[in-house]
């Protein structure tokens, strides 16, 4: 059984929050998860299901997108 290819639009916003970095990631203009900056080594990832610790901005959105995808059937 095939599926057909779904196309949507990413979008990354980054702000400041107290002092601290946020990336907010969006798909076809609604936010799915954010991503923010804990010291220079370490940040969090998280959605409306949970967290994850990550190490890089990279990593959290690899994972806040995974996630969607996973939970979005």
């Amino acid at each position: 059984m095939s599926k057909k290819e779904k196309k949507f639009e990413i979008e990354i916003k980054e702000t400041k929050e107290n002092e601290s970095r946020v990336n907010e990631v969006y798909i076809d203009g609604r936010m799915i998860g954010r991503i923010s900056q804990i010291n220079d080594k370490n940040f969090v990832a998280s959605n409306q299901n949970g967290e994850m610790r990550v190490k890089s901005i990279d990593e959290g959105i690899q994972w806040v997108i995974a996630e969607f995808n996973l939970h979005s059937i």
